[in-house]
This record gives structure tokens, sequence and C-alpha cells, in this order.
């Protein structure tokens, strides 16, 4: 064992004196690579994310506190866009998708793409925490699976509002979270300016979703993601707490569906009409540079950059 000598070049294992190629099975066409990759990093936040809650609620504070959902829902982005980030960019966000098609970093046709990935994982990681915690959940509830009250799960998969807030408070407090989240996410990638150092994007945009938690999520548990938030709710809608999901809150189910949009153009396009387009033109620039600095501020487009266009 000690002639073999591995190394890794682009995910390909290859041994000592042993020539390995790709694989003539490996996915050639686009969609598909992008579509399970997307799956697989959105998956991977959201069973750390819903994980985290599911500890702190049936632990009833013996496993955590709301600082750990925060960390929970922080490292698994951070987890999600090493998963896919080169593949997919990792963005786990529709209001993120949504707003790279908005700006032109991602072409249209890729955004029912990007939906369904994020909603089939977000969905089955709500139902791999159902049943890992599926016995924690009925002894701390008593088999009454409810969605308010002292002893309410419901919260455990999907936001919910607190009891003072209003529909129009929510919408501002999911528009206003959405938008800091995507300001931020735009200038970490702007290479004009002040971007995240190669290889700590990922931690980078993990701290900035912590940074949201421990800042904007008393509300409402700032969902700031519309499949994060609805497929879980048809999961628990369908596992047991009933319509009760989409009554809550004064039916507030459609707020983290449509105001996380609103908020991510409204963010980006602040951050580019303050800052991004005001960025002088170097004179000593020939054009092969200044090409090359358009492809990097525009990493979708050209699946260079990973991490700038992530969230939860």
């Amino acid at each position: 064992m000690k002639d073999l000598v591995q190394s890794v070049d682009m995910g390909v294992s290859q041994w000592k004196g042993v020539n390995v190629t790709r694989s003539k099975g490996w996915l050639k066409n686009e969609f598909i690579r992008v579509g399970l990759a997307e799956f697989l990093c959105t998956y991977i936040m959201m069973v750390f994310g819903l994980g985290s809650v599911a500890q702190v609620v049936t632990g009833q504070g013996a496993f955590g506190e709301y600082l750990s959902i925060n960390l929970g829902f922080g490292l698994g982005v951070a987890l999600g866009v090493h998963v896919g980030g080169k593949v997919s960019g990792a963005h786990m966000n529709a209001a993120v998708s949504f707003t790279m098609c908005a700006f032109g970093r991602l072409a249209w046709k890729m955004l029912p793409l990007y939906v369904f990935a994020q909603l089939l994982g977000s969905f089955l990681a709500a139902g791999t925490i159902y049943g890992v915690y599926y016995d924690a959940i009925y002894d701390y509830c008593g088999g009454n699976l409810t969605v308010n009250g002292v002893r309410a799960t419901a919260g455990i998969f999907a936001t919910y509002p607190a009891p003072y807030l209003s529909l129009l408070g929510g919408f501002i407090d999911q528009v206003f979270g959405t938008a800091m989240l995507l300001l931020c996410l735009i200038a970490l990638s702007d290479q004009r300016n002040k971007p995240a150092a190669a290889g700590s994007e990922p931690v980078t945009v993990g701290l900035l979703v912590l940074l949201i938690g421990i800042s904007l999520g008393s509300n409402s548990g700032y969902a700031i993601n519309p499949t994060r938030d609805i497929a879980p709710r048809v999961f628990t809608a369908i596992a047991g707490w009933g319509p009760d999901v989409f009554r809550a809150g004064n039916g507030w189910w459609w707020v983290p569906l449509v105001a996380p949009p609103v908020g991510g153009v409204l963010g980006a396009g602040l951050y580019k009409a303050l800052v991004e387009l005001h960025h002088p033109l170097l004179p000593e620039q020939d054009e092969g540079v200044m090409e090359e600095l358009k492809e990097e501020t525009f990493p979708l487009e050209k699946q260079k950059n990973i991490c700038a266009d992530v969230c939860v």
C-alpha cells in the first residue's frame, strides 16, 4: 500500500502508475448536473438547519438555545456552498435565483430548474428530520401535532410570526431581511470592490446568514427564502399538522413566499445603484483585463464564482 500514492485533481482520484480517466457514465447534461447539485446542497443546508431547530425545541433548552439555530443554519449554508457551489452556484434560495435572473446573472430558463431542485431538497430534508426526530417530537408534544400553543412543533419545519407581528409588519420584515442578504451577497462577489477572499466564500456567506439570524430573526424566524419555507410547510400539512399550517398567523404562509423575491431585487438593486455602477474605469486596463473583470463580476453566467449567490 505504501507504493500507492493518491492524489485528487478536480474530483478525480488518481493512483500512482495507474491512469484514471473520467467514466463514460458521468453526466454531461448541464441541466441535470446543475439540478442535482442544487438539490443536494439545499438538502444539506436544510437538514442541518431544521435539525438544529428540532434539537432546541424537543430538548426544551437542554440541547441548545436560539443561537444554536442561527449557527445551524449558518454552518449549513457554508457546507451547502461546499457541496454544490462549483456546479450550480449553491443558491439554495428561490429569492437568490430570481434576483440573479433579474440582473442578468442567470438565464431565466434556468429558474424553474433551480426552484424545483430547492423545493425538492427542502421537502426531503423536512421528511428526514421528521423521521430522525420522530420519537422526540411525539414525546415532546404527547402525540398532539399542533401549530400553536406551548407544545407546538410545526415551527420546527416552517416559519411563523411572533404574536405581536402583523402581516404588513411581517412583509416588511421579510423584504428587509432578504434585501440585506442580497445586498451583501452582491458586494461579496464584486471584484471591483472588496470581494470575499478566494477560498473563504463559504464561511463568509455562512457568517452573513448567521448575522441576519442574530439581528433580524426574532420577528418571524428569518425565512428570507420562499423554497425553504413553503416546502417544509407542505410536508407538515401532509404529515399530520393539517391545514392549520396555512391558517396560522392570519394566513402567514404567503408572506415568506412573496416578500423575499421583492427584497432580493431591492437589495441587489440598491448596491448596484449606489456602489457598483460608480466604479471608475482604470485607463491602464486593456480590453482583455476588462473582459476578465466582467466575467468575474457575473459569476453565475460563467459559473466561476460559487459562493456569491448563496443563501438560506
